[in-house]
């Protein structure tokens, strides 16, 4: 079908919306419709509805309909995503309070964007009329257009698109003519006349009515299609009447005129298709209006990300539903619906199962029969890739449901693509649950599993306890590696583990100054768990997968929530389900959310007897013991490691882990704790650590056995030399997550000097006794060797002098070779080379990263830290204070304390 090129001329308003239609719709670019209450949106929000989430809507709720009708229409067999039950009749039901022709069924999308809803809807509707009546396609979309399909939108320009996008449609499936233009308006152009001006010239009895439109109006721009003209008294599915006194009825007739006028005044009208229309004035009679189906993907934007207008609005409309304003949304598409109607659209899962959407769970299940739900998950979107929309499909009807009433549920949670869960909500069993079920469930949850309704709730043979939130855990959380062993300022601390194991997690510390009186530096912390501590349980990772650990009574951090069996001796039960991937398939099933509550957990439902049965035939439970050098359970043995090499280098400078017992292996450990690599007396680093290797494997010590463990550590050659030499500092930073305490200093070449140094015995003195003693060693003998002539010694000679320069910067500390701690006042500044442990790898190292003496790249930053200080400021971490600035703060302070 040829459109003529003259239609699409720049010049007049439908080339203007072809040229932005092409930009905004070929290229996936939304201009500013993905902005409400002045944030911006995903694009998932408006342009880029998935084409199978709009046919699963539509054909399970307006292709239900039709084929309960019309069970013999060929349109029928185009159906992919129609749901059937066994006897072939729609699995959506027969949807018996909706009208008995299509052309009585009326449409809306009250979130058009570009109008992929619409286009589908059109597409459906003119085909059914076309058979029902039989007109032909010209006259059945025509008739469409003007009867049963509307549509609103909060940005202008994508309410132009989406309406020449149905348009188009029109043209390509019927030929280019004249149509009546679609009725799509923009419910985004506020009011601007003040309240005086706006009642100007309005009639008493009408004053009311349009002072209360004046206040909603004047925030169109936010709003949008959340207003609601009606007025809060009228009947729940009756007329749209206005005004607050119920003897007093206003009709749209009598207020249209005075609406118009007023609008006309703010300048609001355009035109599209050659057709005067005036947006605004139809926008309030479609938002005014009620509907046999609204089907929509609204905007996703959490209560925290909103303006405070559509905040405080969604506060006083929808308060249930308030959390996200797309479940606010979806709340306003059920009350446009028409008694028995249906609402149909594409949400955040959350509201599903978080306790924070419960009232308005409770609200649905009470007032509405669910008629499906089909959760996609993350990647349900081609276009947006991650974890972060977990979307739904949901089909309600407003009416109350019945006590026997069921839904189907789909889950495609695991399916790996779009392409993935299109198939498998066109093509899986779906279950069939029993509503009344859902709303006896603790929560109210809907899910999306028969078995989700059956056996005992957990909360009868656990509790659940969500961990600490320390508020700024780059000052208040370390590896554990990082403090002094015996320091007791900080407390062990689980976190998340990244595969169910039975002890993981346990790698950092939580500043803990005497017995958890961290309010006093730490104002925003939350102290949470304390039921959990010393006890027993399970540790639930909450993001994502649900990856469990055992707990053993520690602190636990808000990533985190803790498991603990009313009876100890259930715990095996516990651990035995908990660590299955029931578990997670369970708590999935009633909580979507990227992050669960630890409320959701205990929420699941659970044949315990069977769970007691498996732990039974398990046996009992291990030990706590971990083989892990980064896990606070390891004691230090080197052969059992799972990084022999690693732990070997630490026990040769002295470290030791804060549950490792005395060995043979202490007679190894250097007593300054620095370690040439060249040998300077000492004997070389390689020998060295191959004599403590040795006794660690006793008789399984071999030249093979070396080679091995060196080329599992990265080792290229094999050889335990060149692995010290040149893999051990890059190996060592990854396997501590970049918070090394071995720092590896060279002068920069292979054949000059190195040194590792053991962090936590790196003072002031230390540092000067390798600079001046170690490195003052190997400079003679450079110097020697080149009044020998020795090749490469005036090379080596000259870096080393270098390196010299470099760690005497760093001594005297000025800047850009100071440490700068951003949570200490100036007056506790460190004055040269003197760290605090407790200040962590990150800042202390700073200066020895700056000095470029490091091995190997350290992959941190001193960026700003997220959040705020308790007074407001950043955490600002890049300042470098001179030494002058220093002192002079530290006397005035010392004064002042005198």
């Amino acid at each position: 079908m040829e459109i003529p090129a003259e239609v699409f001329e720049a010049e007049d308003a439908l080339g203007w919306v072809y040229q932005f239609w092409q930009t905004a719709e070929k290229k996936r670019v939304n201009a500013s419709g993905n902005k409400i209450g002045g944030a911006d949106l995903s694009p998932v929000t408006q342009l880029f509805t998935e084409n199978y989430m709009v046919r699963f809507l539509l054909e399970n709720s307006l292709g239900a309909w039709w084929a309960a009708r019309h069970p013999d229409s060929p349109l029928v067999d185009g159906w992919e995503y129609l749901r059937r039950l066994d006897d072939g009749t729609p699995a959506a039901g027969t949807f018996p309070e909706w009208p008995t022709t299509a052309a009585e069924v009326t449409v809306m999308d009250p979130c058009c964007g570009s109008g992929h809803f619409l286009v589908a809807m059109f597409g459906m509707l003119w085909r059914m009329r076309a058979e029902e009546e039989g007109l032909s396609p010209r006259e059945a979309q025509d008739a469409v257009l003007r009867d049963n399909l509307f549509g609103l939108e909060l940005d202008p320009r994508c309410t132009q698109i989406a309406t020449f996008n149905v348009a188009l449609e029109a043209w390509k499936q019927g030929g280019y003519r004249e149509i009546p233009l679609p009725q799509i308006a923009c419910s985004g152009v506020p009011v601007r006349q003040s309240l005086e001006e706006w009642l100007d010239g309005v009639p008493e009895h009408l004053r009311d009515t349009m002072s209360r439109l004046h206040f909603q109006f004047r925030h169109a721009d936010t709003l949008g299609s959340l207003i609601d003209p009606r007025p809060a008294n009228a009947d729940e599915r009756g007329d749209a009447l206005f005004g607050r006194d119920m003897s007093i009825s206003v009709t749209w007739d009598e207020l249209q005129p005075h609406l118009a006028a007023k609008f006309a005044q703010e300048g609001a009208a355009g035109s599209v298709l050659d057709h005067v229309i005036e947006d605004v004035v139809q926008a309030a009679k479609l938002l005014a209006d009620r509907y046999t189906l609204v089907a929509t993907n609204p905007p996703y934007l959490k209560r925290g990300s909103q303006q405070p207008t559509l905040a405080d609005y969604c506060e006083a409309h929808h308060f249930s539903a308030r959390s996200d304003l797309a479940t606010s949304i979806l709340d306003r598409c059920i009350t446009m619906t028409a008694l028995g109607g249906t609402t149909v659209a594409v949400t955040p899962s959350n509201w599903l199962g978080q306790a924070y959407y419960q009232a308005f769970r409770d609200q649905v299940l009470s007032a509405c029969i669910i008629i499906a739900i089909a959760t996609l998950g993350p990647r349900a979107f081609t276009a947006i890739t991650g974890e972060i929309v977990n979307p739904t499909l949901v089909l309600v009807t407003a009416s109350t449901p019945s006590r026997n009433g069921r839904y189907f549920a789909l889950d495609a949670t695991n399916a790996t693509s779009a392409q993935a869960k299109s198939v498998a909500i066109r093509a899986d069993a779906e279950q069939s649950i029993e509503q009344s079920a859902v709303r006896r469930l603790n929560g109210s949850a809907i899910v999306t599993s028969a078995s989700a309704t059956e056996g005992d709730e957990l909360s009868r043979y656990a509790t659940s306890s969500i961990g600490l939130h320390m508020a700024d855990n780059s000052r208040f959380r370390r590896g554990f590696w990082e403090v002094h062993p015996r320091s007791t300022a900080w407390r062990r601390i689980l976190t998340t583990v990244e595969r169910t194991q039975d002890f993981s997690g346990r790698d950092g510390v939580a500043f803990w100054p005497e017995g958890g009186r961290i309010h006093e530096d730490n104002p925003a912390a939350r102290i949470q768990g304390r039921a959990a501590w010393n006890k027993e349980g399970v540790l639930v990772s909450l993001m994502g997968e649900l990856r469990v650990t055992r707990y053993t009574g520690e602190l636990f951090d808000n990533n985190t929530a803790a498991l603990v069996p009313a009876n100890p001796s259930d715990l095996a039960a516990l651990w035995s389900y908990a660590s299955s991937d029931q578990f997670n398939d369970d708590v999935r099933t009633i909580d979507r959310s990227l992050k669960v509550t630890n409320m959701s957990l205990t929420r699941v439902r659970v044949d315990w007897q069977s769970w007691k049965a498996r732990a039974d035939e398990s046996g009992p439970l291990p030990e706590p013991h971990s083989d892990d050098p980064t896990q606070w359970l390891f004691k230090g043995d080197v052969a059992t490691s799972t990084e022999p090499l690693q732990v070997a280098v630490a026990r040769l400078l002295g470290h030791r882990w804060p549950d490792q017992e005395p060995d043979d292996l202490d007679r190894f450990a250097d007593a300054d704790g620095i370690v040439t690599v060249p040998n300077l007396g000492e004997g070389d680093a390689a020998t060295r650590l191959r004599e403590l290797l040795a006794a660690a494997y006793g008789d399984r010590w071999s030249g093979a056995l070396e080679h091995s463990l060196v080329t599992d550590a990265g080792g290229k050659t094999g050889r335990l030399e060149d692995w010290l030499r040149d893999t051990f500092f890059a190996h060592h930073c990854k396997v501590f997550d970049n918070r090394p305490f071995l720092w590896h200093v060279w002068d920069g070449r292979k054949d000059g000097f190195s040194a590792i140094l053991r962090y936590h015995r790196l003072d002031r003195p230390t540092l000067e006794k390798l600079t001046y003693t170690s490195l003052g060693a190997w400079i003679r003998r450079q110097e020697h060797e080149v009044d020998a002539g020795a090749a490469g010694a005036e090379a080596r000679l000259a870096a080393a002098q270098q390196l010299q320069q470099n760690l005497e910067l760093i001594i005297e500390g000025e800047a850009p070779y100071d440490v700068y701690v951003r949570w200490k006042p100036m007056h506790e500044q460190p004055i040269g080379w003197a760290p605090d442990l407790d200040d962590g790898v990150r800042l202390n190292i700073r200066p020895f990263v700056t000095a470029g003496i490091l091995r190997s790249k350290v992959n941190v930053h001193w960026k700003t830290d997220r959040g705020k200080n308790p007074d407001g400021s950043e955490r600002v971490n890049d300042l470098h204070p001179t030494l002058t600035e220093r002192r002079t703060a530290r006397a005035q302070h010392e004064a002042g304390s005198a």
